[in-house]
């Protein structure tokens, strides 16, 4: 019988508490118009991210709600990988 040892991802450390904050820096980070978010991980790791262009079009809460859903876009495409 084989065997196969699973390693896990380096950045699968994620606790929902983290992306729930990370979630909200990123969204805030996008309607600051900023284009990167330095992520740095539980373990010391950094991650530079590249934020999309925020909506400046409609209310404030569609611009939230626009910057939330592609922050937590973000979020889950690094849990992920």
């Amino acid at each position: 019988m084989r065997t196969t040892k699973i390693t896990p991802k380096q950045f699968s450390m994620m606790t929902l508490e983290y992306k729930i904050h990370h979630t909200e820096q990123i969204a805030n980070a996008i309607q600051r118009h900023e284009q990167t978010y330095h992520l740095h991980w539980i373990n010391g790791t950094k991650k530079y991210l590249a934020l999309p262009t925020p909506q400046v079009a409609g209310t404030m809460t569609q611009q939230r709600t626009y910057a939330m859903g592609k922050a937590m876009d973000i979020i889950e495409q690094i849990d992920r990988s």
